[in-house]
C-alpha cells in the first residue's frame, strides 16, 4: 500500500444513527452507498452504487430517511499528504472497472467488526489503487511542513512536541511554526493536539481504558489527559464508548437485520 494512505478503521453499517458525532478530526472517510436514502448537509443526496470521499473535519452533517435507512461500507484513513479539500468527492462506482465487484466482495466479507478489521487493510489497498486520480491529495507547499507531518505520523507520540518536531527535522522552531501555519491554516501545536486526540479516540474504541490511553500518550495523570481531551473534543473521553456503542455493526443475513 502506498505510504500516503493508512487505513484506521472500516466496516459495514446499516442505519448509522450517530453520523453527526464523528470523533476524528484528521481522518478522511470513504463511504460506498449500498442502499437507502441519505443526504449530505441536508441537500446533496448520496446515491446507490456511488462512492463518496469526505474531507478532513468537515461539517459532517449526513442524515438519512428513517423510512429508508442507509446501508453503507466505510473506510476511515489517514493521509500523510495534504488532503484538506473542502467538499466531498462523488464517484460513480459503475464508471470505474472493478469497483462494483470489489464492493460486492466487501459486502460478503464484512460479517462483523473483527472480520472487517482483519480483511479491511487488503481491501483498502485495492480500493486506493482503483481510486487513483479521484482522491484529491497534493503535496504541501513547504518541504518543512511535509517533513513535519511525516515525522509526526511516525514518531513516538509520548515525546511529541513542537520543539521535538523542529529538532528532528533540523529547522528553527519559529521558522517551522511560520511555515506550518502558512500551509495548514493553523499552528503545529493545534495539529499535534488534534493528532493526539485522534489517537486517544482510536485507542479507546479499540478497548483501552482511560488510564491506559493516558499512559500511551505520555500524560502524567488521568486527570490531565481528561482535561486535554475535553478541551479538544468538547466531551470527556468516557463519552467515546457511548459514541461507539451507538454504532451497531449490522449485516444482512436471512432477510433480517441483526446486531
Amino acid at each position: 500500500m502506498e505510504r500516503a494512505y493508512v487505513m484506521q478503521q472500516c466496516g459495514r453499517i446499516f442505519n448509522p444513527v450517530v453520523w453527526n458525532k464523528y470523533p476524528f478530526y484528521l481522518t478522511n472517510r470513504i463511504h460506498f452507498i449500498i442502499g437507502g436514502t441519505a443526504f449530505y448537509r441536508q441537500k446533496k443526496r448520496l446515491l446507490k452504487n456511488h462512492l463518496y470521499i469526505f474531507p478532513l473535519n468537515p461539517a459532517f452533517t449526513v442524515s438519512q430517511d428513517p423510512a429508508d435507512p442507509v446501508d453503507h461500507i466505510y473506510f476511515d484513513f489517514l493521509s500523510y499528504t495534504n488532503s484538506f479539500f473542502t467538499d466531498i468527492v462523488e464517484v460513480d462506482g459503475t464508471k470505474i472497472p472493478g469497483l462494483i465487484p470489489l464492493m460486492s466482495s466487501i459486502q460478503e466479507s464484512f460479517t462483523g467488526r473483527a472480520k472487517a478489521m482483519e480483511l479491511g487493510p487488503a481491501y483498502f489497498q485495492t480500493l486506493v489503487a482503483l481510486l487513483r486520480g479521484y482522491i484529491p491529495v497534493n503535496t504541501y507547499k513547504s518541504q518543512v511542513t511535509q517533513a513535519a507531518v511525516d515525522y509526526i505520523n511516525s514518531c513516538d507520540v509520548k515525546s511529541l512536541t513542537v520543539e521535538s518536531v523542529a529538532r528532528n527535522i533540523n529547522v528553527n522552531e519559529d521558522h517551522f511554526i511560520r511555515c506550518f501555519r502558512k500551509d495548514m491554516g493553523f499552528t503545529p501545536h493545534k495539529y499535534i493536539a488534534m493528532y493526539k486526540a485522534d489517537i486517544a479516540t482510536k485507542l479507546i474504541i479499540q478497548g483501552a481504558n482511560i488510564s491506559e490511553t493516558a499512559d500511551s500518550l505520555g500524560f502524567s495523570s488521568v486527570s490531565s489527559f481528561s482535561t486535554f481531551y475535553k478541551n479538544e473534543r468538547h466531551m470527556p473521553p468516557s463519552s467515546v464508548k457511548e459514541w461507539q456503542n451507538g454504532i451497531s455493526f449490522n449485516v444482512q443475513t436471512t432477510g433480517e437485520w441483526n446486531k
